[in-house]
């Protein structure tokens, strides 16, 4: 993170994300499957930055903020069956891609107006 401001690089990575999840929703087949398989790659990086940004200067809560994001993971037992729904209704499994979609936007709302201006915006 010497090179990069890491709440634009997560939000750039957000943003990929967005463009690879909307192909694998709009192109569903071989092309879908590579776009949601690439998700992957700029997954990697975005919880850690975004644990990372969300503790920075909590000073004596940091402890607490650290265990309120861990227990933020639990969402995903939410979504995940929410996807399934949503392929189920409509019979079609991509359609249930825009579960994760909406939660790309979110991080990429949160890495550029989220965090507040002292958060790490200079890589210096």
């Amino acid at each position: 993170m010497r090179f990069f401001a890491p709440n634009r690089m997560l939000g750039v990575f957000a943003l990929v994300n967005i463009l690879l999840v909307a192909v694998g929703v709009l192109r569903p087949g071989w092309i879908g499957l590579w776009a949601i398989f690439l998700t992957s790659f700029f997954m990697s990086l975005m919880f850690p930055t975004i644990f990372a940004l969300g503790i920075k200067q909590l000073g004596p809560s940091t402890k607490l903020g650290c265990s309120l994001l861990v227990m933020a993971i639990i969402g995903g037992a939410v979504l995940t069956p929410l996807m399934g729904l949503i392929a189920e209704f409509s019979h079609r499994t991509a359609l249930a891609y825009l579960v994760p979609l909406v939660g790309y936007v979110f991080v990429a709302v949160y890495a550029f107006i989220g965090c507040s201006r002292g958060l790490a915006t200079d890589p210096g």
